[in-house]
């Protein structure tokens, strides 16, 4: 079923069972908006590099998606 939900989610976008007026307060993400993380985008986000150490970042506040980051 995630399978299938996905493949919807890619063909038609993530926004396809939305009514009208949920459409219009819909913006989708991309990948150069300002919540999305940059640093993941191009390599990995230091939040990652430090993990379970004393020097721990916690979890990055920003968007981590691999299809952002795939197109």
């Amino acid at each position: 079923m995630d399978a299938q939900r996905a493949l919807l989610d890619e063909i038609m976008g993530s926004a396809r069972n939305l009514t009208e007026e949920e459409r219009r307060g819909y913006k989708e993400v991309m990948w150069d908006d300002k919540e999305v993380c940059g640093f993941y985008m191009v390599r990995f986000c230091p939040h990652h590099l430090f993990v379970n150490t004393r020097s721990d970042l916690g979890p990055c506040p920003r968007i981590h998606d691999q299809k952002l980051k795939e197109r």
